[in-house]
């Protein structure tokens, strides 16, 4: 269930946000938490980031070979979206929460 929220919220901020702001949020978060800029492109994908690869949620998953690993990634790639994009306001990712 984790997975899909955190798929919901990058894929759902792909679809508004422009591809300034998906780089943006990739260097906010390298550059405020330490993490290596290339680690987080094979995420970046999802929020529309320009050099990111295109991978599928499995390619992705099989390129960090610890699904936590990929995990984190993505947790670390939705809080550097609000900060970089969502005024630093949590609730900016409620938007692309999954509706049942």
């Amino acid at each position: 269930m984790v997975m899909a929220i955190l798929m919901a919220w990058l894929v759902g901020a792909r679809e508004q946000i422009t591809e300034d702001q998906a780089r943006d949020t990739v260097l906010w978060v390298s550059d405020n938490l330490g993490i290596q800029h290339d680690d987080l492109l094979q995420v970046a994908g999802f929020i529309g980031h320009p050099d990111a690869p295109n991978l599928t949620l499995n390619q992705a998953v099989e390129r960090y070979e610890n699904p936590m690993a990929f995990v984190l990634s993505m947790v670390l790639l939705s809080g550097g979206l609000v900060a970089a994009v969502g005024g630093a306001d949590p609730d900016w990712l409620k938007q692309f929460d999954l509706t049942s």
